[in-house]
């Protein structure tokens, strides 16, 4: 491992708490409504979705396409307020070096999914709502169990242990 991608790989940049549950139980809910509040209240908030499935955002002929199929092992694609980084399986950044490179600047972010990252958790859950196969995070990431309506209370706990002095 080169120098420059250990350095990549050391955990910095502002805490990331995963925001985890089965599909369906308002995950994207209840981190909106967190976003917002933090927001207003003058908190610079990230956000990084996790896609269970494989994404093609880039169309094929494009040039950042054609880049990326002559065998580039990273290449991003950058235009107006927006930024898209396509790595290859073995050049990937893991979740903390993507975090502490773009969010640098960030007081928090919140992370949809990476259940198995072992970051610090908030586990949302919906009365009536079970998936058998889905596997909760380790109980000692666990900071808190809410419902997607339950803002003002993961907006009170993390302000409580992340966002204060």
């Amino acid at each position: 491992m080169s120098e420059r991608h250990a350095k990549l790989s050391e955990p910095s940049g502002p805490p990331l708490i995963s925001v985890v549950a089965p599909s369906g139980t308002g995950k994207t809910t209840l981190m909106e409504g967190v976003i917002g509040r933090l927001n207003a209240a003058g908190h610079r908030v990230g956000a990084v979705k996790h896609d269970a499935h494989r994404i093609e955002l880039d169309t094929e002929g494009k040039d950042s396409w054609r880049l990326r199929a002559a065998g580039a092992a990273g290449t991003v694609l950058m235009g107006r307020d927006q930024l898209a980084f396509f790595g290859t399986e073995e050049n990937t950044p893991d979740l903390q070096a993507v975090a502490a490179l773009l969010f640098a600047d960030m007081d928090l972010v919140l992370v949809e999914g990476f259940r198995a990252a072992g970051l610090p958790s908030i586990v949302v859950t919906r009365p009536g709502h079970k998936d058998e196969a889905w596997e909760p995070p380790d109980p000692d990431r666990v900071l808190l169990t809410a419902t997607s309506d339950e803002v003002d209370r993961v907006v009170a706990m993390l302000r409580d242990r992340y966002l204060t002095g």
